[in-house]
């Protein structure tokens, strides 16, 4: 399997995440790329693709909205998962709502066949979340699992 993570960041948070994703798939045997937004190879032949952002003023960086956009044809025809990184999880399930309204679907309507659910990982202010690193291998799994099952 043959993976592309694609994200942007400001505060390196996300830049984590993106790492700690490629870790669970390389243990679970994958081929894992990681770009930059404004680094991709415009590769389109990979499995799966993987777009993250952080959120910055209630929305996600326009880096990533824009790439999504530019790229829509292409991600229409592809396995597509989302994640994003915020704080807004502690408030709680109003945060929860809050958050798939405002956020996700704004990465998600720019996706016409998003074929994995979306994550959202909870970000720090100044001490890395390490219990946050299994909520990412969780969702990992859950991913390989889905792409295993169309086989």
């Amino acid at each position: 399997m043959r993976v592309c993570i694609i994200y942007d960041t400001k505060r390196r948070s996300t830049e984590l995440f993106a790492k700690w994703i490629k870790e669970a798939f390389q243990e679970n045997g994958a081929v894992v790329d990681i770009f930059k937004v404004n680094e991709f190879n415009n590769d389109f032949s990979y499995d799966l693709f993987i777009v993250g952002s952080p959120i910055y003023y209630e929305k996600p960086l326009k880096s990533i909205t824009d790439f999504l956009q530019k790229y829509s044809d292409k991600f229409s025809t592809k396995n597509v998962a989302l994640f994003i990184v915020c704080m807004a999880q502690i408030f709680g399930k109003a945060g929860k709502v809050y958050i798939e309204k405002q956020y996700l679907k704004v990465l998600e309507s720019k996706v016409e066949n998003l074929m994995f659910k979306s994550a959202v990982f909870k970000g720090w202010i100044r001490k890395v979340n390490l219990e946050e690193k299994k909520e990412v291998f969780k969702w990992v799994n859950s991913l390989i699992e889905k792409l295993e099952g169309e086989v």
